[in-house]
C-alpha cells in the first residue's frame, strides 16, 4: 500500500504505510505452527525501513535470516505431537529435518537478495527447489 501511495503523489499516506509494514517481529524462527512469524512478512518489514530511508535497519533484518539460516541449517527438529497449532500435514509423513533445512535455505537466499548479493541468493533458492520443487510456490 505503501508503494501505491508513493506512486500516486501521496507522500504522508505513504510513510504511514510503510511505518505501520515495520511493526511485528522481525526475528525469523522455525516455521511450523501457525502463529509463528512468516518470511516474506518480515522481508516487507526489513523493505519498508528501506523506503523509510533506514537501509541499516533493513540489513540488519536481511542478515538476521543469513545468521539463522546458518545457524539452524542441521537442527534435529522434533515436535510435541500434543500440541494444538500444528498444521495437519506436518503431523503425516513429513521429513521435519528436510523441511527445516529448506526453509534456512529460504531464509538465506531472502537475506542474501535483500543485501544485494543476487549470485548466492539465488544460489540458496535453487536449492531449495532441488530439495523439494513445491516449494517454488512460495518463491
Amino acid at each position: 500500500m505503501g508503494c501505491a501511495y508513493a506512486g500516486l503523489g501521496q507522500h504522508e499516506t505513504a510513510k504511514e504505510k510503510f511505518m505501520a509494514a515495520t511493526l511485528g517481529i522481525s526475528e525469523p524462527v522455525q516455521a511450523i505452527y501457525y502463529n509463528d512469524p512468516q518470511p516474506d512478512k518480515i522481508v516487507y518489514q526489513a523493505l519498508a525501513w528501506q523506503q523509510l530511508g533506514h537501509p541499516e535497519k533493513a540489513a540488519q533484518i536481511f542478515d538476521r535470516f543469513i545468521q539463522f539460516g546458518k545457524a539452524h541449517l542441521h537442527d534435529e527438529i522434533r515436535i510435541d505431537y500434543f500440541c494444538l497449532s500444528l498444521p495437519d500435514m506436518l503431523v503425516f509423513d513429513i521429513d521435519l529435518n528436510q523441511r527445516n533445512r529448506i526453509h534456512c535455505l529460504y531464509l538465506m537466499g531472502l537475506g542474501y537478495l535483500g543485501l544485494q548479493q543476487e549470485q548466492q541468493g539465488q544460489h540458496h533458492l535453487d536449492e531449495v527447489l532441488m530439495l523439494d520443487v513445491n516449494s517454488g510456490r512460495y518463491l
